[in-house]
């Protein structure tokens, strides 16, 4: 495995500067717990846990794709998909007037990684191609 690891460290930066943006507006607005009604925070609160809560699982299926079928070319381009998937959803919240698109794109990118990753997965495993 070559390509999954690099694409977690590359996420593992990102989730910190995520992380960071967060803790940035809390002590910016004086906020230790909740969002304290700051719609920056709930923007930046929201934005790091949708990342907390798609990046994981899909960079876990990646690492099963990368072990069991030895794709590493599948797998980075997937990873290509996904690093620009996240990066679109962030610029999305982060100016959800102007470029809700990139949100909802970003979203589509995502879920599309995962299903590409499962699919393999499921072509691989099942007596029968998906």
């Amino acid at each position: 495995m070559i390509v999954t690891p690099m694409f977690a460290a590359l996420f593992g930066v990102f989730y910190v500067l995520l992380a960071g943006n967060v803790i940035r507006l809390r002590i910016g607005g004086k906020v230790a717990y909740g969002d304290g009604g700051n719609r920056d925070l709930i923007k930046a609160i929201r934005t790091h846990a949708n990342f907390a809560e798609y990046v994981p699982f899909t960079l876990l299926l990646l690492w099963f794709v990368e072990s069991m079928t030895f794709s590493t070319t599948f797998v980075f381009w997937l990873g290509v998909i996904l690093l620009l998937g996240r990066v679109l959803h962030v610029l999305g919240m982060a100016y959800p007037r102007s470029l809700m698109f990139c949100r909802q794109i970003g979203m589509v990118l995502t879920l599309c990684v995962i299903l590409a990753a499962s699919a393999q997965l499921l072509s691989h495993y099942l007596p029968f191609s998906v």
